[in-house]
């Protein structure tokens, strides 16, 4: 089934939804029920009775090189559509569970026919997991089919107005304009022109086109255009930086941490069965398990470095807990969320919640009582920062948006269009400014520092990975980052 005005209604037991406005009622009662899981409930009806395998829901919910804990970031969602359905793991009427392999819709379905059907054949998806469905009746009126057709694509930009503000741009660039006028009309702080400004011309060109692009289809002016440039400071051309590998193995080992003294690590590692927060020496050595819940993820020092939270599943949820280091078994839950991090005096927790219908940043205090909401227009993997604001992804998607709102409460702000993490967890705050990995235009994955004061970047190293998860020191000094496969945590250092 694909979301668009083709596709039928559909009735289950008590419920019935509507896929083309991803609207779900109970008896004629319209119920809250967030995207993730209304896109496992459309997946499992299009095919009742019919296996539909972990990985292929998993590439619905999350792009191909969108990192989440598998163990518990899927069974999550799933957790909170049963919860919406009354339903159960152990007793299901809708949802039946083959344990680490795939789901499959049991109910009896019925298809409401469009009034003005354009009749299709089911194509099943080359890689859904099948197996014979079991004797199971399927009511579906005379005729009626469901229907598949394509996604429209989005509309571009008309070609021959980028083109145009693409070899205008280009002239400027080649004639070293672009760093004057950045200068004088929207009075950003850059660095000297440097010797070889070919690199950047390479790399900044691209979204500068982008932008130019999108703010003149805007009717915006020359000076707002120039306002929301910045430029890289540059020093020649970037080598790759040696990695050094501190944590490796068959198992899987991500989202590393430093403590806030920078002498240990925390990550994540399915190597003793379900993924679990584990710590270890900053070199790697001594590893020790931190959290015994089901399975856990996205592990956050406390500022003592006493404490660790993570995420965990529980009671059909995803929850906040906080585990001290030298008592891990006395976890304790905080809040129903994830991504869990503390305030720099260490009194809150942020989480990010969908419990109002879309992702957004609440904070808890320690003793678990009181939740807030902090953020309106979206928010997830909160980071508080020493400048007095409370920074946070915009959303979960890949290439998100950073945003920031004061720790006090206020208006809540975009940091700048073209500071871009490649996931909503490579990036990360530390003293000298934002630090985070974003993909550019030259094909790789490039580590670097923005500093909100200044309004400039710093590029760092040149990548040999794609990594979903950084972290750093306080200082900035030290960077941690995975392997585009999950299994190596590396240690990059002295880096300036």
């Amino acid at each position: 089934m694909r979301n668009d005005e083709s596709v039928p209604r559909v009735r289950f037991g008590s419920f019935e939804a509507d896929f083309s406005t991803q609207e779900l009622w109970e008896s004629g009662t319209k119920l809250k029920l967030a995207r993730q899981p209304f896109e496992i409930l459309e997946m499992l009806v299009a095919h009742p009775g019919q296996l539909v395998s972990r990985e292929n829901l998993q590439r619905r919910l999350w792009a191909e090189d969108h990192f989440i804990d598998a163990s518990h970031g899927l069974n999550a969602v799933v957790n909170k559509l049963r919860d919406t359905l009354h339903d159960s793991a152990d007793e299901p009427k809708y949802i039946e569970t083959l344990p680490r392999r795939a789901y499959r819709f049991i109910a009896q379905v019925e298809v409401e026919r469009p009034a003005s059907p354009v009749r299709e054949e089911i194509t099943e998806p080359a890689d859904v997991s099948l197996l014979p469905p079991p004797a199971l009746t399927v009511s579906l009126p005379q005729s009626s089919t469901i229907l598949t057709p394509p996604r429209p694509s989005p509309i571009l930009l008309t070609a021959s107005v980028a083109l145009v503000v693409g070899s205008v741009l280009g002239v400027v660039l080649s004639s070293g304009l672009l760093y004057r006028r950045l200068d004088s009309l929207a009075g950003i702080k850059t660095s000297p022109r440097p010797a070889q400004p070919e690199t950047l011309n390479k790399r900044l060109a691209p979204e500068v086109n982008e932008r130019i692009a999108q703010s003149a289809a805007k009717g915006a002016s020359h000076r707002e255009l120039s306002a929301d440039l910045w430029r890289p400071e540059m020093h020649g051309v970037l080598r790759p930086v040696e990695f050094r590998t501190i944590i490796s193995g068959d198992a899987g080992n991500a989202g590393p941490q430093f403590s806030p003294d920078g002498q240990r690590i925390a990550f994540m590692s399915d190597r003793s069965g379900p993924w679990q927060i584990w710590m270890s020496n900053a070199d790697g050595s001594d590893p020790k398990q931190v959290s015994f819940t089901d399975s856990g993820g996205t592990p956050r020092w406390s500022p003592d470095g006493r404490s660790i939270a993570f995420d965990a599943p529980l009671d059909g949820g995803t929850y906040v807990f906080v585990a001290p280091i030298d008592n891990p078994e006395s976890a304790r839950p905080l809040a129903e969320g994830r991504v869990p991090s503390f305030s720099r005096d260490g009194k809150f927790v942020y989480f990010a919640s969908d419990r109002t219908g879309d992702w957004q940043v609440w904070r808890v205090p320690v003793s678990g009582k009181g939740e807030i909401q902090v953020t309106r227009r979206g928010g997830f993997a909160a980071l508080e920062s020493a400048d007095g604001n409370v920074y946070y992804s915009n959303s979960e998607i890949p290439n998100p948006e950073l945003w920031k709102i004061p720790i006090g409460g206020g208006d809540e702000v975009a940091v700048t269009p073209l500071v871009r993490p490649r996931t909503w967890s490579s990036w990360t705050v530390t003293r000298a400014g934002i630090l985070l990995v974003s993909d550019l235009p030259d094909g790789k994955s490039h580590l670097s520092v923005y500093d909100p004061t200044k309004r400039t970047v710093h590029e760092l190293a040149a990548l040999q990975t794609a990594p979903h998860w950084v972290g750093a020191t306080a200082d900035g000094k030290k960077v941690v980052i995975n392997d585009s496969a999950e299994r190596q945590i590396s240690l990059l250092e002295n880096l300036r």
